[in-house]
This record gives C-alpha cells, structure tokens and sequence, in this order.
C-alpha cells in the first residue's frame, strides 16, 4: 500500500519565501511534479508543525512579530498539549535549551482574539544544557528528547506532566556520538531518530535508528543501500517522522545527490534538504521533493476521517493557496572526456 496523507513541512531559505511552512499531499500517483502548497506569508520564519487535537490544529513558531511566539491554526477538539524548545536548539551541548509543555483550551479558538492564553510549563532542569527535539508518546504520558547533559547529545525519556522535576528521567540511549530528531511511533512500539552513532567522528552522516522505549531493539534502517556498501555510509538523513499508521517514515536527506550548481543559490543552497518516505523495513523509498533548498521538521497528517482543509490554514492575505512544483530547475551538472 501507498504511503496517503497530507505532509507539513518547513522550507529554509528559499528565495521570496523566507523560512516558510508548504503542503505535499501524498497519493498513489505522487511523483516529483506534484504541486506544493505554501501556507505562511513568506516574509517571516515559521518552523516546527505539528498537529494536536485529534490532528485537527497545527500548531508551530513563527517570528513574525519579531520574535518567536506560537501560533494554532483552525480549531480542534480535545486538550491534547504541545511540547517545543526553548532556546538554541542547534547549539553546543551545554547551551541553556529546555524542554516545555503548552496548553490551551480549545474553545478559545472559537472566538476572535488573536492572543489565547496558554499555560506553560518548563520540563527539564535549567543546568542540564541542550534539551531539544521533544516528541511525545501516544499515551501522552512521557516525552522522547534530545539532551546534551551527559556532555553527548544522547536520547532521554521524561514525565510529559511533571518534568524531571517531579516525574523521572531516564537516558534512553548513550554514547559518544549524536543522536537526535526523535519520534515516537503512532502505536508506541518504536522511537524513530537519527544518529551517527554508525561513525561518531563524522557529523555531516546520519542515518535513521528505531529503538523501543525501553531501550532494547535498537536497529539501523539502510535506506541508500545494502548494511556494508559505501553509499549507505554517506547518507545524511534528519527530521524523522512516522506516518500516522506507523508504516512509514517521511525524512529529509542528501540522497539525490548535488543536482545543480550551487553557485547559483550562493547563500542556502542545501545538497541535504529533500522529502523522502520509505517504509519502516527500508524498502519503496520515494522521493518527494526536488529542490536545492532545506525541507525540514515534517508533521504528517492522515487524511482519513479527520480531512484537514489546508485552505483554513494558510495565513496572510498575499498567500492564496499559492502552488509551487517540487522540482529544480537550475542547470545539472555536466561531465565529459577532454
């Protein structure tokens, strides 16, 4: 069976669109033409979808204002919370980065005030460095992360309520390497992430891991080729994501190789950036996008009973639905014998 659903992602430094959230509906007949779909304004930085609320709500950041501020789009029902860093997530493993949880009540979606009013609550202890990546269970009960506290960033599993203050920790993996990115399966038997634990002195190749919540299982998932050959080694895969019914992952990576000249994107050309999704046991890998930019912290929504009307969610008045084709346009590489 085909992978279905709609993915929310982020592209990083596209030209005139700035750090923007797209669309890609995801069908048996999906190739590399079909339209993306761009929902922010285009002249802020907007990152880190997910849904929440029965997979009614997005919920993500956007400095639009100026400053980092979290934004819900299209009411939902239920009081399922959201968890997001605070602070800089891509810093050094002691820089000062926490673990929170948002809460709000739905039905102040409803009415037309434009701030709604959302308890947080800091999870993880201020001296225990970089604290990032938060993914929670499907219990909702505890929350899979990436921390730097041991001087490594390794994979840590707290009380989504309570924090480590009140309601435990524990290291989940641990190493000299970086694991990070996690995300929990639908069913809660697996933790998906990306690590270079495979060559720890290499941090541009990352691969994706599974591991059970309780540590045991751990296994790689080869995408670009067979366990031992030379390709599988330079794979640089990040953002993780399961699908909805656990049978799938959406990743970003550098899998298509350089397909245009980076001279002509000087400033955010990314050989690492495009959407792919394959299944859990690494077979039917598919690319989804093309492009040389960063495709980013994919959220995947199932399309099922629970449509999602993408129209509802896009914001500004100059977006519009805007459709942009996910492909490169820019001159390919030629080789020849002189």
């Amino acid at each position: 069976m085909d992978p279905a659903g709609t993915i929310v992602f982020t592209t990083v430094g596209r030209p005139q669109y700035g750090f923007d959230l797209f669309s890609l509906e995801l069908c048996p007949s999906t190739t590399l033409n079909s339209p993306e779909h761009r929902l922010t304004d285009g002249i802020s930085i907007n990152f880190n979808a997910q849904f929440v609320d029965d997979d009614q709500t997005l919920v993500f950041i956007s400095e639009r204002t100026g400053s980092p501020r979290i934004y819900l789009s299209r009411p939902g029902v239920g009081t399922y919370p959201a968890y997001t860093s605070v602070g800089p997530i891509f810093g050094s493993v002691k820089a000062t980065v926490q673990i929170a949880r948002m809460e709000f009540d739905p039905v102040d979606l409803d009415g037309d005030c434009e701030d709604i009013k959302c308890e947080m609550k800091i999870l993880t202890r201020e001296e225990t460095g970089n604290n990032a990546f938060p993914s929670c269970s499907p219990d909702g009960k505890f929350i899979v992360f990436r921390s730097g506290r041991s001087g490594h960033k390794n994979l840590y599993i707290v009380d989504a309520v309570d924090g480590e203050l009140n309601g435990g920790l524990r290291q989940l993996t641990e190493g000299p390497w970086i694991d990070t990115m996690p995300h929990w399966s639908p069913n809660g038997d697996l933790i998906a992430f990306s690590s270079n634990r495979h060559n720890p002195n290499n941090v541009d190749a990352f691969s994706i891991f599974v591991i059970k919540p309780d540590g045991s299982g751990l296994r790689r998932i080869h995408v670009a080729g067979l366990e031992g050959t030379s390709d599988v080694d330079r794979e640089r895969i990040n953002h993780v994501c399961f699908s909805k019914d656990g049978k799938w992952l959406v990743f970003t990576s550098n899998l298509g190789g350089v397909t245009a000249e980076p001279v002509s994107l000087p400033n955010s050309f990314q050989p690492y950036g495009d959407l792919y999704v394959v299944r859990v046991d690494g077979s039917q890998l598919r690319r989804l996008t093309w492009n040389g930019y960063e495709n980013g912290t994919p959220a995947w929504h199932p399309n099922d009973d629970h449509a999602l009307d993408m129209g509802h969610i896009r914001l500004g008045s100059e977006v519009g639905g805007d459709m942009l084709k996910g492909e490169f346009d820019d001159p390919l590489w030629i080789s020849c014998n002189m």
